[in-house]
């Protein structure tokens, strides 16, 4: 039985993203850094939100021509839907943390989405702060189970980087990707679509806050009294779903059953 629901790991898997962040670095925030930070300033940058990737079993059935149908379904589902970058969270809360724990003062940012992603490339772009914090999500998308065309996980992944504008240098990089593959309440693609869509905003923003929650810790060395909690609303949204939807909730246990045997 699926019985996790978020499974943030450090190093982002190559399953969500075209991005090879096994091969960044691994750089948490040097603990001889932080003295450095009070009273600087930092700003943002953002990327493009990546495409989102809808796999369905007709859609992979098509092999490379299922590829680019399931980016332009997933792309369709999140305009339709008006679904929200995972890294709007991260951002946010991110931020916040960063000014209260360490006395960083944060710069307004663009609107704009950069396109450089290469720490050199960034750093050249000539921004007007002591640091960049770099937010970039990586991919998510929502796919059916082999075993279990009916049901449906989801993933998403992002990575950080600070780094010293003066210096022109990496401070810290790390990168989360959450996903629910092992949750034990996995929904069917309608029930994710159903209502606006509004389980699978649920389940994206809930990575969003999984991944602050283990960047603020793990890479910036936040105290976990310094980063807020996971709102209920997205600490569970699919055992939530379970709960409120019973019979559907059974028939897709059911038909897991049914395909296991």
């Amino acid at each position: 039985m699926r019985a996790l629901i978020l499974i943030p790991i450090t190093l982002a898997t190559l399953v969500l993203s075209h991005n090879v962040y096994a091969k960044d670095e691994v750089m948490p925030l040097p603990e001889s850094a932080i003295p450095n930070l009070k009273d600087k300033s930092f700003i943002v940058t953002r990327h493009e939100k990546p495409s989102f990737v809808a796999m369905t079993a007709g859609k992979a059935a098509f092999a490379l021509f299922g590829a680019g149908a399931m980016i332009a379904q997933g792309n369709q589902i999140v305009k339709d839907n008006n679904i929200a970058d995972p890294a709007d969270v991260i951002d946010k809360n991110l931020s916040a943390a960063l000014v209260t724990a360490y006395g960083l003062q944060q710069k307004p940012s663009s609107d704009l989405p950069i396109k450089p992603t290469k720490p050199a490339d960034i750093l050249k772009l000539g921004l007007d702060a002591d640091y960049i914090l770099d937010i970039r999500s990586g991919g998510w998308n929502f796919a059916y189970y082999p075993a279990d065309w009916n049901t449906y996980w989801a993933g998403y992944s992002v990575q950080i980087q600070l780094l010293d504008n003066k210096t022109k240098t990496l401070v810290s990089n790390l990168a989360c990707n959450a996903n629910s593959n092992k949750h034990a309440n996995s929904p069917s693609k309608d029930a994710m679509l159903a209502d606006g869509a509004k389980l699978l905003k649920d389940l994206t923003t809930g990575f969003g806050w999984t991944c602050f929650q283990l960047l603020a810790k793990e890479q910036f060395r936040l105290d976990a009294t310094a980063v807020p909690a996971t709102p209920a609303e997205y600490a569970d949204p699919l055992l939530a779903y379970a709960n409120a939807n019973p019979v559907a909730s059974a028939n897709a246990g059911a038909n897991a059953a049914e395909l296991k045997n």
